[in-house]
């Protein structure tokens, strides 16, 4: 009887020992660098977690762009722990030694497999999904109340027609760059690298001059001339919202913009002139861990715990406009709300190569989009000389 009372009061002292590390063992504190004007929404879905853990969640707006700087300063240790960045950074931020592998820490089940695919390099993930994002058509409806164009015939034929009778000074609303064109360049025959069903299988097959877009070029070459396009090649919205287009490329980002002008619009998706739909790039916002991270324990369960959460996933996509990149986060959004809208044409969409050869193909793809908006050039001989140039730099020839 004795032994058995020192044996369970071993037990317990051990229990009390165990519980009073747990959460020394949590405890601490990460830094995380996410888009600027998200912060709020990051720092109130990581709020009870925190608190629950007894952990410094230090949400810092700096990131965004490229590798946010972290080839320079992972190494110096001045890096974040985390950080959030489009999947198309991925193959780059692999490349450049800056990023961990997370193949282990997602729940592959928690996501669509276009959406993992997004954010994997060389056989394995880097990022944790967070929301997916695309263009999509807005409608302006004061112009054109029976809504949304079903079809590229009813969509150059209202714009046109409206143009024609001065209600309209231009078609569609849109920069003029690859990125918000690439759903007509898409419908035309174009492509930027060979793919299928969104994996990129070759950097050396290049599609910005493929034989179906050369004999379609005149088509770009037609609806600039008759200004379906906007020729200014801005990103300045307001002919659309100031109700002199029928139709504008937005973004989620554009959502709040239009709801402040007070319009009357619906989101689509683009038509095709083939039929069905024209595919815009989709992007995977996705939270990355430095390699050079100190709180790699730490890092790993936020992510396990939180970034990876149905909520998590929900409340940031709800912050900004997307659609949530997880499962069960995407089936609780309501079908008739504007991010339903953009998912279910993102759903179509084909994502934005991430390999790490995009940013020499944004520079000669966007150089040429500048040529034939300015008219040095016609879209077919602008692409044919973006693709020449392109090949060379990516040593095709």
């Amino acid at each position: 009887m004795k032994l058995h009372r020192i044996g369970v009061g071993l037990l317990a002292l051990s229990m009390a020992f165990i519980g009073s590390i747990a959460p020394a063992q949590a405890s601490g504190a990460i830094t995380v660098w996410v888009n600027s004007g998200e912060e709020a929404a990051y720092k109130a879905a990581s709020a009870d977690w925190a608190a629950k853990n007894h952990v410094t969640v230090n949400i810092v707006a700096k990131c965004g762009l490229g590798d946010c700087g972290l080839s320079k300063l992972g190494p110096a240790g001045v890096g974040p722990d985390l950080f959030t960045a489009s999947h198309d950074n991925t193959g780059s931020l692999v490349k450049s030694g800056v990023v961990t592998s997370l193949t282990s820490t997602i729940n592959q089940k928690a996501y669509p497999a276009a959406v993992l695919q997004g954010v994997s390099f060389g056989y394995q993930q880097w990022g944790v999904p967070i929301s997916v994002s695309n263009i999509a058509l807005a409608t302006n409806l004061s112009l054109v109340p029976a809504g949304a164009p079903q079809s590229w015939k009813e969509l150059e034929g209202t714009a046109t027609s409206l143009i024609k009778s001065g209600d309209a000074s231009v078609g569609i609303v849109t920069h003029l760059d690859g990125y918000f064109l690439q759903p007509f360049f898409d419908s035309i025959g174009g492509y930027v690298f060979s793919n299928k069903n969104g994996v990129y299988t070759s950097t050396k097959q290049i599609g910005l001059y493929s034989k179906t877009l050369a004999k379609n070029a005149d088509l770009m070459d037609k609806w600039l001339d008759e200004k379906l396009f906007d020729k200014s090649n801005t990103y300045d919205g307001s002919a659309f919202t100031n109700g002199k287009a029928p139709y504008a490329l937005v973004g989620p980002w554009s959502i709040a913009g239009l709801d402040k002008a007070g319009m009357k619009y619906e989101i689509s998706g683009i038509p095709s002139i083939n039929g069905g739909t024209a595919r815009a790039f989709s992007g995977v916002t996705a939270v990355y861990m430095n390699r050079f991270s100190k709180n790699r324990f730490l890092a790993k369960q936020y992510l396990s715990e939180v970034v990876q959460s149905t909520a998590f996933s929900k409340a940031i996509s709800q912050a900004n406009n997307s659609y949530p990149a997880n499962l069960e986060a995407a089936a609780q959004i309501d079908k008739n709300s504007v991010e339903a809208k953009f998912g279910a044409y993102g759903a179509v969409c084909i994502p934005m190569p991430n390999v790490a050869e995009m940013g020499k193909v944004w520079t000669y793809w966007n150089n040429a989009f500048a040529d034939w908006g300015t008219g040095k050039s016609t879209f077919g001989a602008a692409m044919k000389a973006a693709a020449k140039d392109l090949n060379t730099a990516l040593g095709n020839n």
